[in-house]
């Protein structure tokens, strides 16, 4: 905390979420994941809820609902969603977010490609939606990273994205480095989204992850990106879209203030359970953490899943806005920080 006649600190900002993973079955099979796999099972509906009240319990302020791709393709799936009652999956995940916010938490969703109708039935509960563009490279296309993966084609997620912000969804998004693209393609990716966002205003941040590779995956064995080659794409973001927020993975780089002294600002969502796109990459301790940039100049502040610029502006959905202002003032009243106290797991 800051203390009187202090200097003020930079904000660092993060969010204290939990992952609901309703399904691990995807279309895609790309060379870098390791949450995919081949069982085409959706999470009961029970089920959600009860790990969403256990979340609630822990003090978590952000669902993060995440799947694979293309589950309305799979017969098995659709045959199970409809036992269920939904003539969709993205009614079933937008049942699953007002179920998440019935127990006080803020959902985001990240499902991948949308289609407007979906994204329709899914913003009444969303503070906030993301999905990462990844890149528009055509190596990346037909290299290792998505030749199997036939909805992460750039025309189709940038479609997302603009029909996110034609539905005035506050959005993140980003990119992945090194899977296989040219360093000039990482920012024609980044033009490619900031002329979708000078359209409509909606791109909340960008996220700059870089590749770590998984054991068993395709590219296990390619090399993880420099920490230089994250801090050259943040005058780029600051240049093609300023004032978008500028996410910096933490747990995947190795020197993260100097990102942030490089411009980064946000740490994304710290779950009180191991990252479940990068389970061998574990999460900074927070207090150790803001400890370690107070003597810089900056210091860590939580956030909803959707900045307060956003909030202020009127970006929130009607059924959200109650749960919005609780938490915000919970944030505010609050000593010190709202973090997991272990990477335990949510039971």
């Amino acid at each position: 905390m800051r203390t009187p006649g202090s200097p003020a600190l930079r904000a660092i900002t993060y969010s204290f979420n939990f992952t609901l993973p309703v399904t691990t079955w995807c279309l895609n099979r790309c060379g870098y994941c390791s949450f995919r796999s081949d069982a085409p099972v959706l999470m009961a509906p029970e089920e959600c809820a009860r790990r969403a009240r256990a979340a609630a319990a822990q003090g978590v302020i952000e669902a993060l609902v995440m799947t694979g791709e293309g589950i309305d393709r799979h017969a098995g799936l659709r045959k199970q969603l409809a036992g269920w009652g939904f003539g969709s999956y993205a009614a079933y995940c937008a049942e699953v977010c007002r179920m998440c916010l019935a127990e006080g938490m803020l959902p985001h969703t990240n499902i991948g490609t949308l289609e407007a109708w979906e994204l329709e039935l899914l913003k009444p509960w969303n503070v906030s939606m993301g999905m990462m563009v990844e890149t528009v490279s055509p190596e990346a296309a037909r290299g290792a990273a998505h030749r199997n993966a036939p909805t992460k084609a750039p025309e189709l997620r940038l479609a997302t994205v603009e029909e996110a912000g034609k539905l005035g969804i506050a959005f993140t998004t980003g990119i992945l480095i090194g899977i296989g693209e040219r360093p000039e393609e990482r920012v024609e990716t980044l033009e490619a989204i900031a002329e979708v966002h000078k359209r409509h205003g909606h791109v909340q941040e960008i996220i700059l992850q870089p590749l770590n590779p998984q054991p068993g995956t395709l590219m296990a064995r390619w090399a993880r990106p420099p920490d230089e080659d994250v801090a050259a794409l943040i005058p780029h973001v600051q240049r093609l879209m300023p004032g978008v927020h500028i996410q910096i993975p933490p747990n995947l780089v190795d020197d993260l203030p100097a990102l942030l002294r490089a411009g980064g600002d946000d740490l994304g969502g710290i779950a009180p359970e191991a990252d479940h796109i990068n389970p061998n990459r574990p999460w900074p301790e927070l207090e150790a953490l803001d400890r370690r940039l107070r003597p810089e100049g900056m210091g860590l502040r939580l956030r909803m899943p959707i900045y307060d610029e956003f909030i202020a502006a009127g970006w929130c959905p009607e059924p959200t806005r109650p749960v919005v202002e609780k938490l915000l003032e919970r944030r505010d009243q609050a000593e010190g920080l709202l973090a997991p106290a272990a990477a335990g797991g949510i039971a």
